[in-house]
């Protein structure tokens, strides 16, 4: 088994969650740590582990088409580390003002954004590194690029 990390702006568009995985194997969500040459990874100080699709065992190949298509998808944890936003603006009752802008999904326990649909919706190049934080911390315009998302929040890239 090897494990790897993922930074905060990898997407997971070739790897599965390795507890919805395991659930519908009926298995323990340890197994993988005995399957020869499966990938694993997660995000930095997350315990929550992916599995490479290419890289599960043959007999259990099929049941990947059963797991949530995690294409272009961060874990919201990853997400806040990269752009230093609070994570109470990813629960509902927050009524936070940017929470309708995410495009989130659970699968049990865990969250995840989608992040390549947030760059498109915002028309910014996937190159850009991105932060969040309150409008009134920005420097003007012309120095530091930035897009307003509501309550107060704005999105500076570069």
């Amino acid at each position: 088994m090897i494990m790897n990390k993922l930074s905060y702006k990898d997407t997971l568009d070739d790897y599965v969650l390795n507890l919805e995985l395991a659930k519908l194997l009926a298995i323990s969500s340890n197994a993988y740590r005995f399957w020869k040459d499966v990938k694993a990874a997660k995000y930095d100080e997350s315990k929550v582990v992916f599995l490479k699709k290419d890289s599960i065992p043959f007999k259990y190949q099929r049941y990947i088409q059963m797991c949530t298509d995690l294409s272009g998808c961060v874990q919201v944890q990853a997400f806040c580390r990269y752009t230093s936003l609070s994570p109470s603006h990813f629960t509902k009752s927050n009524n936070s003002k940017i929470y309708t802008l995410f495009e989130l999904m659970q699968i049990s326990n865990v969250k995840f954004l989608n992040l390549k649909k947030f760059y498109d919706d915002l028309g910014l190049d996937f190159s850009y590194h991105i932060y969040i934080e309150k409008c009134k911390f920005f420097g003007p315009s012309p120095l530091e690029k930035k897009i307003k998302l509501g309550g107060g929040m704005c999105l500076g890239y570069y």
